[in-house]
């Protein structure tokens, strides 16, 4: 309990800082951690050189990690803010597009599965929808420090949104979206071959979480793409993208899961390339290797 209210003393108090002064101090923090995180630094730089290669000279690539820092340091102070700002502050700031796409599918009354990825600010694109159109049910995994998880579901169910935890609530997500409700879902971490299929990020098989296929197989609600893109001077806008059609396979449930989350995965993919400053690169996306790529004794 006292760690968690000094936590939230501290969050406090930052956000009393001026909205436009702390972006600014949350870019030169993201810097100075592009200098002092090394090892966090060197895995942006290997997943930008595999996204990229030659694409892109060293230098680019260098400069492209940097900004990549400076966006999670602006994140960082906005996530501060939306612990004390409201629908009326937050809307000065975010502008929405394509929401008429999100409307075509919850017009259907099967729910709708938002998908997104660590792109941008997605906390603030989860809070702001919830605030002005529809509350959601993020699915998350729960922080190992308990105080922080606290902190963290406080912030994620601003504007009504709820939480979903990652373990073992498929049953729950299929009931919630059979109730019509909206599910967020984050697809672009690395996950455990077990739980995952290898299909392609960037022309390199990456293990991707299959659960949004198995949802989305049993329930046949849409799936809308959205993201939050900076555009400068604190400005954002959230973009709703057209619902993914579902790819049958002729009945093979194997085949139809992996070509869904091939596509959901090539989204994701083409908003990185459209704005490779606003994702999250330090993240190991490659980590699992499929079986045939392990070593030989």
């Amino acid at each position: 309990m006292i760690i968690y209210t000094l936590l939230y003393g501290m969050v406090w108090g930052l956000s009393l800082i001026p909205r436009r002064i702390g972006l600014r101090l949350g870019e030169g923090l993201g810097t100075l951690f592009y200098y002092l995180l090394k090892r966090r630094r060197e895995i942006a730089m290997q997943n930008v050189t595999t996204a990229f290669g030659d694409r892109k000279s060293p230098a680019e690539r260098r400069d492209l990690v940097r900004q990549c820092f400076r966006g999670i340091g602006r994140h960082f102070f906005e996530v501060v803010y939306l612990f004390r700002y409201r629908a009326d502050r937050v809307k000065k700031y975010v502008r929405f597009t394509g929401i008429e796409h999100y409307r075509k599918a919850k017009a259907q009354g099967r729910g709708v599965a938002f998908l997104t990825g660590h792109f941008g600010c997605w906390e603030l694109m989860v809070i702001s929808f919830g605030y002005f159109f529809d509350p959601t049910y993020v699915v998350v995994k729960p922080l190992d420090f308990a105080p922080a998880e606290r902190l963290s579901r406080k912030l994620r169910e601003v504007g009504g949104n709820r939480i979903v935890s990652k373990e073992r609530s498929m049953r729950r997500m299929i009931k919630l979206l059979r109730d019509g409700q909206n599910l967020g879902i984050l697809l672009d971490q690395n996950i455990d071959w077990k739980d995952g299929v290898f299909v392609d990020f960037f022309g390199k098989r990456a293990c991707t979480n299959k659960g949004l296929a198995l949802l989305i197989k049993s329930t046949g609600a849409p799936v809308v793409p959205g993201f939050m893109i900076y555009e400068g001077q604190g400005n954002y806008r959230l973009e709703m993208q057209p619902a993914l059609p579902w790819l049958e396979f002729d009945g093979d449930k194997t085949k139809e899961i992996e070509e869904n989350t091939a596509q959901y995965n090539r989204v994701i993919e083409a908003m990185a390339r459209r704005h490779p400053d606003h994702y999250f690169w330090v993240h190991q996306r490659w980590k699992t290797r499929p079986y045939q790529e392990w070593p030989r004794k």
